[in-house]
């Protein structure tokens, strides 16, 4: 950063530092940057001016609250480097001049969580710290090791999506971290270890809803699931079953997990035709790459969408790039990591001292309408 950073720079600098640690002692701060003490005061006054600091003898403190001096796990300030916060791989310990340090495990990089990874750099960085990632591939004992990992280099704080949903041996490990952990867009709250972790999470039950609804809406009364198994599954069918149920649709729609085993196109053309022959007019299908290759098999059928099937993805990952435009469902994937920043930060920062409830977060989903969806050609009764 230097002499040459723009005040307002600097000063965010100051602000994001009394954020986390509560106080700043001036001489410190600028042998660190590599300015002036004088510098620093003049910045301090300036802030103190308009209410943003209060100055005290050396440095100031935060006016959001006391000095955090005995606070338990408050991170150290790091030395600055060349370079900005963001997301590092596995090996790269260079904090770059960043304030705290969070650890992402995340189970693919590649599908669902990319939005989820960038919502969490995105937030941290605002804050002034640097996101570790690390990935399982849905491997619990790598899982447990990219924890241990993250756990063992001291970062300030942990998101951890698990591999599946009931990861206790994960969860077990997490609840004995000694730094604030966030479970992200997994359900601990009736887990029966992690008493004492938070989470943020996709509200995937309003989300299977929000499909439904939308289905009704336009007249279909006998609507069908297709999903493959994932730890999202078992929230979506709960929404599914007790829209069906709100609404009073037909509770005899054919409901699949599609075995992936004796293959999928196949499988799924044995349930298209469960479909047809019970006079089901819509399927909401999960995930959005099965939701692709389920309008292919529709398509290879002979069938049209929607004027003999509507369908409904779920993730909208690549829905609007099937033969046939997918209305879908959106998880609040960049969001999602957002909020699991702010949570862990807010665990790591000067106002942990004054303690608050443990959260569970979650958050709505919403609907695109594209080509799928529209009334039924024949009404049933």
């Amino acid at each position: 950063m230097g002499a040459t950073m723009h005040p307002t720079r600097r000063q965010e600098r100051i602000l994001a530092e009394l954020r986390v640690h509560g106080s700043l002692s001036a001489s410190d701060f600028a042998e660190r940057e590599g300015i002036s003490a004088m510098t620093v005061r003049r910045d301090l006054a300036e802030l103190a001016d308009r209410g943003l600091v209060r100055r005290v003898h050396g440095g100031a403190v935060s006016v959001e609250t006391l000095p955090t001096a005995g606070a338990p796990h408050r991170p150290a300030p790091r030395p600055s480097r060349p370079g900005s916060p963001g997301v590092d791989g596995p090996g790269n310990t260079d904090g770059g001049g960043a304030l705290f340090t969070i650890g992402l495990v995340v189970p693919d990089p590649g599908y669902y969580f990319p939005k989820i990874v960038a919502g969490v750099a995105e937030r941290t960085e605002a804050l002034g710290g640097r996101v570790v990632l690390g990935v399982s591939r849905y491997d619990p004992a790598r899982e447990r090791q990219q924890v241990e990992r993250l756990i063992a280099a001291g970062v300030d704080g942990l998101l951890v999506t698990t591999t599946v949903a009931d990861a206790f041996d994960t969860l077990e490990l997490l609840d004995q971290a000694p730094m604030p952990v966030v479970v992200v867009e997994r359900s601990v709250s009736e887990a029966p270890v992690g008493a004492d972790l938070e989470s943020v999470r996709s509200d995937h039950e309003s989300g299977a809803a929000l499909a439904i609804r939308h289905l009704a809406t336009l007249g279909h009364r006998r609507i069908g699931m297709a999903v493959f198994d994932t730890p999202t599954t078992p929230q979506l069918r709960t929404g599914y079953e007790r829209t069906v149920r709100q609404l009073g649709l037909d509770p005899d729609a054919p409901v699949e997990v599609i075995d992936e085993s004796v293959g999928v196109g196949e499988a799924t053309a044995a349930y298209i035709r469960r479909c047809l022959d019970t006079g089901t007019t819509a399927v909401f299908v999960h995930s959005d790459h099965y939701a692709v290759e389920f309008v292919e098999t529709v398509t290879e059928m002979g069938l049209s969408i929607p004027d003999d099937l509507s369908v409904v993805a779920y993730d909208d990952e690549v829905a609007a790039l099937a033969d046939v435009p997918l209305t879908a469902v959106a998880p609040p994937k960049n969001d999602v990591g957002r909020f699991a920043a702010t949570m862990c930060f807010e665990r790591i920062s000067a106002t942990a001292q004054t303690g608050f409830a443990r959260r569970h977060m979650t958050l709505a989903p919403t609907l695109s309408v594209r080509g799928s969806t529209a009334p039924p050609t024949v009404f049933d009764s």
